[in-house]
C-alpha cells in the first residue's frame, strides 16, 4: 500500500502539478530529484532534496504535494512524528482530492498509537474517491481502518473492516493476511487458516515478507508455485 501511494503521488506530480504551461514552471532539480529518490524509497536522500525544494516559492498544490512526499519518506525511516507533522501541514494547505492524504494521515496517527485520531481521519476519508471520480472509497480506507482497529485491540471490528474492503480488491492477499491475524486474535483458527490459505494463493510476484511466510508455515501452508 505504501508503494501504491508513492506511485500515485509521482503520477500526480508529473502529470498534474508540473505540466509546463504559461502559469506553471518546470520543477526545480531538487524537487524532481526528491521525487525520484522517494519512488525508489531512497528516503534519506529524498528528504534532503525535498527539504531544499520546500525552501523555494511554489504554488500551494505543489507545496502540499511535496510535504506529502516528504511525510511518506519520514514514515519509511520510522519517524512518524515528522511524517504526521508534514501530512497535517499539507492538509492545511489544500483540501484532499481523493482518499490518499487522509488514509496516510490515519496511518501516521496509528504509528504513533493515537488510534482514535487515526480512526477519525480514516472515517473522513470515506467521503472521497479512491480510484477516480465516482468510485468512492476502495480497499485502502478499509485496509488501514482494519489495521488501526487491530492495533487498538478491537479485533472483531477489524474483521468487519477487512470484510468490507476485500470485495473492492479481492486479489489483494495482504488484506486476507491481516484479517487472518484478527481472526487469530479472536481465537478463530478455522477462519484464520482459511484466510491464510487464500492469501498464499495470492502471493505477489515479489513474494511476501518473512513474517508473513513464517505465519503461513506455522499453519502448514505453502505458497503454490505460479500462484497469483
Amino acid at each position: 500500500m505504501r508503494k501504491t501511494l508513492i506511485a500515485a503521488l509521482s503520477f500526480f506530480w508529473t502529470i498534474s502539478v508540473f505540466a509546463t504551461t504559461d502559469t506553471m514552471p518546470v520543477p526545480p532539480n531538487d524537487c524532481q530529484a526528491g521525487i525520484v529518490a522517494a519512488r525508489a524509497e531512497n528516503c534519506s536522500v529524498a528528504i534532503d532534496h525535498l527539504s531544499r525544494c520546500l525552501t523555494r516559492q511554489m504554488p500551494e498544490p505543489v507545496r502540499s504535494f511535496v510535504l506529502q512526499a516528504r511525510a511518506q519518506c519520514y514514515s519509511v525511516l520510522n519517524q512518524p512524528a515528522f511524517a504526521l507533522q508534514d501530512q497535517k501541514a499539507s492538509l492545511e494547505i489544500e483540501t484532499p482530492k481523493n482518499v490518499w492524504p487522509l488514509v496516510m494521515l490515519g496511518a501516521y496517527y496509528r504509528e504513533l498509537k493515537q488510534y482514535d485520531l487515526s480512526l477519525a481521519a480514516l472515517k473522513e476519508a470515506l467521503k472521497y474517491d479512491e480510484d477516480g471520480p465516482g468510485t468512492g472509497p476502495g480497499m485502502a480506507v478499509y485496509y488501514h481502518t482494519g489495521q488501526t482497529l487491530h492495533a487498538a485491540g478491537r479485533y472483531a471490528e477489524a474483521v468487519e473492516a477487512y470484510t468490507v474492503g476485500i470485495p473492492r480488491q479481492p486479489d489483494y492477499g495482504y488484506a486476507l493476511y491481516r484479517r487472518a491475524l484478527s481472526y487469530e486474535a479472536l481465537g478463530d483458527k478455522v477462519q484464520t487458516k482459511r484466510d491464510l490459505f487464500r492469501a498464499a494463493e495470492l502471493e505477489p510476484q515479489q513474494g511476501y515478507e518473512p513474517e508473513i511466510k513464517a505465519k503461513l508455515t506455522e499453519y502448514g501452508i505453502s505458497v503454490p508455485k505460479g500462484s497469483r
